[in-house]
């Protein structure tokens, strides 16, 4: 491991020495040009960082609003299976009392048959 580290450092050492000794642009040149590199990539960054934010932002409330819609559909749909209940009470009760009088003229016609 510590002879990858030391080819690894003599490789980038070597190479960037041979780069700024071969380079077809001035020392000036080539500090504007990286000046300007490491700005537009600082500027990206920044640019990332920002978007990052905005939608983790933009998960919250989305969050915050499913649960507040979620409540109210919730207690929407609770109001309206006690309304279907208090309505269907009456008509399952009268249902009720005719399958039982229905039971009981079979049960008597079946008496009377046999």
């Amino acid at each position: 491991m510590k002879h990858f580290i030391f080819g690894t450092l003599s490789g980038v050492i070597v190479g960037g020495i041979y780069g700024l000794i071969n380079t077809p642009r001035s020392g000036k040149d080539n500090q504007k040009a990286l000046k300007n590199y490491a700005d537009e990539t600082t500027d990206y960054i920044q640019d990332i960082s920002d978007n990052i934010n905005d939608l983790q932002q933009s998960i919250s409330q989305l969050k915050n609003e499913v649960s507040f819609v979620q409540n109210d559909v919730m207690d929407e749909m609770n109001l309206i299976a006690k309304e279907f209940q208090h309505e269907a009470e009456p008509r399952l009760r009268r249902i009720q009392e005719k399958t039982e009088k229905m039971q009981t003229e079979v049960q008597k016609t079946t008496d009377n048959l046999n």
